[in-house]
């Protein structure tokens, strides 16, 4: 005598697998769904986008003003440049160079042919995306920032040899404005 399969049995192993994979999809498309949310840019100004998401850790979306550009001679060096309001209100300027400067020159800055500072801001750290300087920026640089049409960021690659990628500074001023009302809004 051969024993048929029970029907109900495998129905009853069946259905609880079934749920499990439905359930873990739908977290996956959810978190998916969130992240892609969370990396796209709420608006533009100019060159510059407002960006926000939530920083590991913290407990409300933070946003910041952004551009990102590749230098024209060589494809390989871009900057990344983050302009962002801190929770006790600070003004940061984070800028993101690309990994093999040299790290004891710094970042140099100029505004419209102006230099800013009387030495190259320092970098701070190095992480897999690249090497990160930081400045906290007072009145004076947020007007130039807001008044000038081009930014210079000047990386040293070896001694003989430094690279000025122009930033445009088309929209920052809107985009400052915007950045603050986000702020206050939070």
């Amino acid at each position: 005598m051969t024993k048929q399969p029970n029907s109900a049995g495998l129905a009853t192993r069946t259905i609880p697998r079934l749920a499990a994979f439905i359930l873990l999809a739908a977290i996956v498309v959810a978190s998916t769904t969130q992240t892609l949310a969370q990396a796209q840019p709420k608006k533009s100004f100019g060159d510059w986008k407002i960006d926000c998401g939530k920083p590991p850790g913290a407990r409300t979306e933070r946003c910041a003003l952004l551009q990102s550009v590749v230098d024209e001679a060589r494809s390989n060096v871009g900057l990344r440049v983050v302009f962002l309001l801190t929770s006790s209100g600070e003004r940061v300027l984070r800028v993101v160079a690309p990994l093999g400067v040299l790290l004891p020159f710094g970042l140099g800055l100029r505004i419209d042919n102006e230099p800013i500072g009387d030495k190259p801001l320092p970098f701070i750290r190095c992480r897999a995306m690249g090497c990160i300087s930081e400045i906290i920026v007072k009145d004076a640089l947020l007007d130039k920032l807001k008044t000038g049409t081009e930014a210079l960021f000047i990386i040293v690659e070896t001694k003989e040899q430094g690279r000025a990628i122009p930033i445009s500074l088309k929209g920052f001023a809107k985009g400052f404005e915007y950045l603050t009302t986000l702020s206050k809004a939070k």
